[in-house]
């Protein structure tokens, strides 16, 4: 079998990118994926939009692994592409009372706003040992093609870190990147466009708003009028 370096080329993907946001290794008793535990050398490698999970062997030799999809825009988009529904596969969306319209009193979003489903859950909770990650993915190989009928729920339990070095790092890696962290991105990295950077905000937001309007006011002139032109790319 091929080094893990080629099935991550298969995705247009490696270790030296400039979204790459932790490359490291996980001993088997600090993960468990779907309740099983894998065996061997696990390298955990966490991109912006998604995370590898891959299982190897000396001279860095692919056994098997794992791509896990974090942005929920990706995550319905491959859904409608392979004409599957995420409730035959177990996934339950996680922003129940946005999409069911129980808004709280401050709640600030139109009557007549879409709530997409969100499909990604990173549970963090203070005091528990675990990141618990539940999304979608599939197996990975040297395949460029994938069959709809691979993709899966997984539900992964990985063991906190106690390495300083190593906490943000797999953090930033495995979750969900928040506004803020979008914009850091941007400046940092140079590879989230204006558009992209303003749709994530318009997620978090109203339709129709005050905010909406600032937003894209925003978005505008530092793109020189067009939304999606980046200028920092």
């Amino acid at each position: 079998m091929a080094s893990y370096h080629r099935v991550l080329r298969v995705f247009d993907r490696t270790v030296k990118d400039k979204n790459v946001e932790c490359d490291c290794d996980i001993h088997s008793w600090e993960i468990l994926i779907n309740g099983q535990r894998w065996f061997g050398k696990i390298r955990l490698i966490g991109f912006v939009d998604v995370f590898f999970l891959i299982c190897y062997s000396t001279n860095d030799r692919f056994e098997h692994g794992i791509i896990i999809y974090k942005e929920d825009e990706v995550i319905r988009d491959t859904l409608v592409a392979a004409n599957r529904s995420a409730e035959d596969l177990g996934l339950d969306f996680v922003n129940k009372k946005e999409v069911e319209g129980k808004k709280g009193a401050n709640a600030c979003i139109s009557p007549t706003t879409i709530v997409a489903k969100k499909y990604f859950n990173f549970i963090d909770e203070p005091g528990n040992l675990d990141y618990i990650i539940t999304s979608l993915g599939h197996e990975v190989d040297l395949r460029t093609d994938y069959s709809p009928s691979e993709l899966r729920k997984f539900e992964i339990r990985l063991r906190r870190t106690n390495d300083p070095h190593w906490k943000g790092p797999i953090h930033r890696g495995i979750a969900q990147h928040t506004v803020p962290e979008l914009m850091h991105d941007a400046i940092r990295y140079g590879i989230i466009s204006n558009a992209e950077m303003t749709a994530r905000i318009m997620g978090h937001f109203a339709g129709g708003t005050h905010t909406e309007d600032t937003m894209r006011k925003w978005a505008s002139a530092i793109s020189g009028g067009n939304v999606g032109h980046s200028a920092m790319a």
